[in-house]
């Protein structure tokens, strides 16, 4: 037979350690609820801890950069070498990050902060600026603009296009 000695033990250590577990998840739950009221961000959701820029410059470069990436993605979505945007949640993301530095830039210009429904609407014409770039390259062949002078529609286009022409 079980010394009683040995089952309390046992019972005590128990109830302990789901003591303890129940204290740490309260605990987790109770600090990350403090840190996503802390990071309020534009538009009312937690934001995504994004580093700001702290000039207008280094703002446009990152803005450039996001606008790139994006415009590859409508391009090739498979493309992960070219946009660096892994799917829809990514490009989501881009999309959010692009908003926040327009309302960064329109802040570092002397504009006043802007509201959750600023952010969305900035969210919406850089949607609709992509989209409607997009559509001018398909109707127009495809070539892409870049420094060294305007590259080739990719085969896929070229195909499109010699479709629509028959």
């Amino acid at each position: 037979m079980a010394d009683p000695l040995w089952m309390l033990a046992g019972l005590a250590a128990t109830s302990v350690a789901g003591l303890v577990a129940t204290l740490g998840w309260y605990r987790r739950r109770r600090q990350a609820a403090a840190r996503a009221a802390d990071r309020t961000a534009v538009g009312g959701e937690a934001s995504r801890e994004f580093h700001l820029p702290p000039t207008i410059e280094a703002a446009e470069r990152e803005m450039a950069m996001l606008l790139r990436r994006m415009r590859a993605y409508l391009r090739d979505p498979y493309d992960y070498a070219t946009s660096r945007i892994v799917g829809e949640a990514a490009f989501e993301m881009c999309l959010d990050r692009a908003g926040i530095l327009g309302a960064r830039i329109a802040e570092l210009g002397g504009a006043a902060p802007t509201g959750p429904s600023e952010h969305e609407r900035t969210r919406g014409l850089i949607l609709e600026g992509l989209m409607a770039g997009h559509r001018m390259a398909a109707q127009t062949g495809g070539g892409v603009a870049t420094r060294q002078g305007v590259h080739p529609p990719s085969r896929e286009v070229r195909s499109r296009s010699r479709l629509r022409s028959k």
